[in-house]
């Protein structure tokens, strides 16, 4: 069990008010100099908050109204509030009153003050096991620690170890990791390792008895996995009770396969319904044919259809993931024509990692995965990714970096990680974005960018607010960095639903010609309608899609 990680608590006075000192004006008189500074927050009745603490209201001074609907956001997925919501008194008045209910004995005050809690990672099948491997020796590297969990620097570096690690008694840090496989063999070559043999839990390590796999059929993990079920989740909620604040889970699975697709979806369902207020953040590998011709899973339609119905219902972010764009993009990186799996790997170990690197590393930016809205109108919650510069790690990179260089890099349809993205629409809209940049960056070089793409930015004709946040990502201060400037976008964007009605496409065709429908239906348990009940959801999120981009979309059914 690792150790508890100490809370630090702000006193209430410290909180109620946060202080801005005004600019000296050159001539400036006395007078002026005594003017105070203008209160950031404060608590509306403060007897009252007294003699309860858990029911609290503050006055927000903020020129920016919308500041209250993230707040709401972040607060509704504390297990300890009851209840938030917020008004604005006048559209003029730079003020909003903010309300927290808590749990009755718990303080409103700190709840609403408290800062990031830890993530915890599952992994399901081979695809996501594979990814684990690429994942966890990133992260050893980026903070620091060696094959034997124990750090390679005496000296502390500022970064947040536990965010995703704990120390065992011994001290030597654990990583916060579920893996799970209906076969061993990928999670046994893992651990044969003398790069992991020492650093995982192996009682957070799941492998079927008989080990016999899915066969790259939905239904056979799926109902496999119901037969394991509980072994897995105990595994995941007792780890999760072993955090002191557990913000969010990682999934990493492929769609593809039997255990990633059919176990993975059994396991996002449970952890939905274990976890309703915890995010839940996918990183999903797609097996798109369009720019290979072909795919390895001749049923991958239907797993593809299945896996689909639960990425709608349970996470709150599924970062698409297409095998075909990984694969064209490392070809042409790094310059070969049969890109490796540690190849495609690197690249999402690479997402993941700076995806990360805001909670991992000490911002007060975006601090925590709470805080991250990236999906303004569920269940439109796929994301995008790309980034910048790929190069292969082995070559020495010779080019010079800008922010506006990697800035216009990330922007081009081109350079998502979805294969259907060149096909540029008119009508796509960016619904929610975020640039993380990293590297030796001005702060007025950011703003200057934001300006500068923010009108090339095409948003929802109804929706007023910037869908695109750029924000400056910490660094790993363990290493160093091969170029000046890189970025990572993730993007909530419409131009992904071409991707889904191609996989759609291949679906109804299989599905039309009944073409191994066999395997599926000896499978006990399963039933076709349960391919139907998918392709009804999917549909209605490619209607969704089309209506959001529409002038009507917030009246619909008024």
């Amino acid at each position: 069990m690792g150790k508890k990680s100490e809370k630090t608590e702000k006193p209430v006075e410290e909180a109620m008010e946060v202080e801005e000192k005004p600019p000296v004006e050159p001539e400036a008189e006395e007078e002026d100099l005594n003017v105070p500074a203008k209160k950031k927050m404060e608590i509306l009745d403060p007897k009252s908050f007294e003699q309860d603490p858990s029911n609290l209201t503050l006055i927000l001074y903020e020129e920016d109204h919308t500041i209250g609907n993230s707040i709401k956001h972040i607060l509704s997925r504390m297990d300890d509030v009851e209840f938030c919501g917020y008004n604005v008194p006048h559209p003029l008045e730079d003020k909003i009153l903010f309300r927290v209910q808590t749990k009755h004995g718990i303080n409103a005050l700190e709840v609403l003050m408290s800062g990031t809690g830890a993530l915890m990672t599952v992994h399901v099948g081979q695809c996501g096991n594979q990814l684990a491997q690429a994942f966890w020796k990133s992260m050893v590297d980026e903070h620091g620690i060696n094959e034997r969990g124990q750090t390679t620097h005496e000296d502390d570096m500022n970064d947040k170890k536990d965010l995703l690690f704990y120390q065992a008694d011994d001290d030597h840090y654990v990583p916060r990791a579920v893996l799970v496989d209906l076969e061993p063999r990928v999670i046994n070559g893992m651990m044969q390792s003398p790069s992991f043999s020492n650093l995982f839990n192996t009682d957070n390590i799941f492998m079927s008895d008989h080990g016999g796999g899915a066969g790259n059929n939905w239904a056979s993990g799926y109902f496999q996995g119901q037969e394991v079920k509980e072994k897995i989740m105990d595994i995941i909620i007792r780890e999760a009770e072993n955090t002191d604040n557990l913000d969010g889970i990682l999934f990493t699975h492929s769609v593809s396969g039997g255990t990633g697709s059919g176990t993975g979806s059994l396991l996002l369902e449970s952890l939905r319904e274990a976890f309703p207020k915890k995010v839940i953040q996918t990183y999903s590998v797609f097996a798109n044919s369009d720019a290979t011709g072909t795919t390895d899973v001749v049923v991958h339609p239907y797993n593809w259809i299945l896996s689909m119905q639960r990425l709608i219902e349970n996470p709150d972010h599924v970062v698409v993931l297409d095998n075909a764009a990984l694969h064209r993009l490392a070809a042409g990186k790094f310059k070969t024509d049969t890109p490796t799996f540690d190849h495609i790997n690197s690249l999402v170990a690479r997402i993941m990692s700076t995806s990360t690197a805001m909670y991992r590393f000490n911002s007060s930016v975006c601090p925590s995965i709470r805080y991250l809205d990236l999906a303004p109108f569920p269940p439109m919650h796929f994301i995008q990714s790309a980034i910048s510069p790929v190069v292969d790690p082995n070559e020495n990179f010779t080019r010079k970096t800008s922010v506006a260089d990697v800035t216009r890099f990330l922007l081009k349809p081109t350079s998502m990680m979805v294969s259907t993205a060149s096909r540029v629409r008119p009508n796509d809209c960016m619904l929610s974005a975020y640039m993380f940049l990293q590297g030796q960056i001005e702060a007025h070089t950011i703003m200057s960018a934001e300006q500068t793409v923010d009108f090339q930015i095409k948003r929802p004709p109804f929706y007023m607010l910037k869908p695109l946040r750029m924000m400056h990502a910490p660094l790993s201060p363990y290493v160093r960095p091969q170029y000046k400037v890189s970025g990572l976008l993730l993007n909530n964007s419409t131009s992904v639903a071409p991707l889904f009605e191609s996989l759609l496409s291949k679906y109804d065709r299989l599905r039309s010609k009944k073409a191994f429908i066999d395997k599926f239906e000896k499978i006990d348990n399963f039933s076709l309608d349960m391919m139907d009940e998918a392709t009804h959801i999917v549909q209605d999120l490619l209607d969704e899609y089309k209506a959001v981009v529409q002038n009507g979309y917030l009246t619909r059914g008024l």
